[in-house]
């Protein structure tokens, strides 16, 4: 991460700030608002170990705009107005307003950016297009556009720049709430000669700012994806509509994953596929940090909608997965690198066809990123070729190759160094559940 007031070194289990200059003692890290929101989680845990050296916790997985869902999204801007009101009326003011400075610790939003907060001197909020950027037009061109939000950090790092969205929404835009961001060109910082706070005291900026505070939240309301659930989607009702199972297929899974993950008691889960989250919440009532990831942006807003305070969901493609974001490509780990050895525990459930006949993935592959994923267990879903999901997706493609029996898809987890523990047939017999482990494990 780049910050212009310190140098960042991450460490196994925290992260050290390394201070260009001493940490003055009005400082806001000193201040009893620092201290009461690392308290209540919304500030990352810190703690000042001198006066060039601030170290935090460092959450396990963390998750990245461009992976977020438009409701994750929303959930941080709102913490970032909250945070810059509380800062206000205390005499701070937030100077980056970055969607990336919001890491998510389990389901919950928590401002990472320590040293994001200085002493309120001016009346205009330097960072407020920046938060209009970041926050306010990703979800109106969601909204508006069907552009979701974590494909707009995709193509801007710096969020959707106002003269896209100006294009983008066209003339509607003055039949909107939103006119007063795109109205014009782009909008230019203000030097701070010009802001006007020249002898104004912080009570008067405060007075000023009351105005601006309301304004923001009320542009921020009106793009709620909350408003819109539940939205489109190709696999957000899956839960309810997989037709494919019996009902006693289902109660045997979850009975038996659930069982499965109990008895292993893993620390760290890792979902890939989890649609809207069911198994990754049973991986998380068991005890386990669980990284839930799936492609379909309304299965993940379902999730989300659902809060587990141990789970952290992403919107990802596992077919198509991205690098690094950043300077260098480095700055921010791509998901492949964050992924990687990151489970106990990696679950892949009613996943291995889609990857091998829809994304057209050699089955090898897909058992070695799997086993990339995992330190010691997995659980597979694998799907014997009379099932009928394998029969309608060889139609749909028009695939006229075989596809692998139980016993030979098997043989890949094998030859990739997993030894069966267990194998659990389901009533209907065409699709079975493996527990795996790491020979040697």
């Amino acid at each position: 991460m780049r910050d212009p007031a310190a140098r960042l070194v991450m460490e196994a289990d925290r992260v050290v700030r390394e201070l260009r200059e001493p940490l003055a003692p009005e400082h806001f890290l000193r201040s009893p608002l620092a201290r009461q929101w690392r308290d209540r989680g919304d500030l990352v845990n810190f703690e000042i170990e001198d006066d060039r050296t601030v170290a935090a916790r460092r959450v396990p997985f963390v998750s990245l705009p461009t992976e977020w869902c438009d409701l994750q999204l929303f959930l941080a801007a709102e913490l970032t107005l909250k945070l810059q009101r509380e800062a206000v009326e205390a005499g701070y003011d937030l100077k980056d307003a970055s969607a990336w400075n919001i890491i998510f610790d389990g389901g919950r939003p928590v401002f990472c950016d320590l040293l994001s907060f200085d002493a309120l001197t001016r009346k205009r909020w330097w960072a407020a297009g920046q938060f209009a950027r970041h926050f306010i037009l990703p979800l109106l061109l969601s909204s508006r556009c069907g552009l979701p939000a974590y494909k707009a950090f995709q193509a801007w790092r710096d969020g959707v720049p106002h003269e896209v969205a100006r294009r983008m929404l066209g003339p509607a835009r003055f039949l909107t709430r939103y006119w007063p961001l795109v109205a014009g060109g782009r909008v230019q910082p203000v030097p701070a000669a010009a802001t006007g706070s020249a002898g104004q005291t912080v009570d008067d900026i405060r007075r000023f700012r009351a105005g601006l505070d309301p304004s923001l939240s009320w542009m921020l309301r009106g793009v709620d994806p909350r408003r819109r659930l539940p939205e489109p989607s190709i696999w957000g009702n899956y839960v309810s509509e997989r037709g494919h199972y019996t009902d006693t297929d289902l109660v045997a899974k979850r009975e038996r994953v659930g069982q499965w993950i109990r008895t292993l008691a893993p620390a760290r889960v890792l979902d890939l596929g989890c649609n809207s989250g069911e198994f990754s919440r049973l991986a998380a009532e068991a005890g386990a940090e669980v990284v839930g990831v799936d492609q379909d942006h309304g299965a993940i807003s379902r999730a989300v909608a659902q809060p587990a305070s141990r789970v952290s969901f992403l919107v990802a493609p596992l077919d198509d997965l991205r690098g690094g974001y950043g300077w260098n490509a480095q700055e921010h780990a791509g998901l492949p690198q964050r992924l990687r050895g990151h489970a106990d525990l990696t679950l892949m459930l009613a996943l291995i066809h889609h990857l091998v006949l829809g994304a057209s993935i050699p089955m090898a592959e897909v058992v070695q990123f799997a086993s990339a994923c995992t330190r010691r267990w997995l659980v597979v879903e694998l799907i014997a070729p009379q099932d009928m999901q394998i029969g309608f997706m060889q139609a749909q493609r028009d695939r006229t190759d075989a596809f692998p029996t139980l016993d030979e898809q098997l043989v890949h987890f094998s030859e990739a160094g997993f030894a069966v523990n267990e194998r659990f047939l389901l009533p209907t017999g065409t699709r079975e559940l493996v527990l795996l482990e790491r020979a040697g494990g």
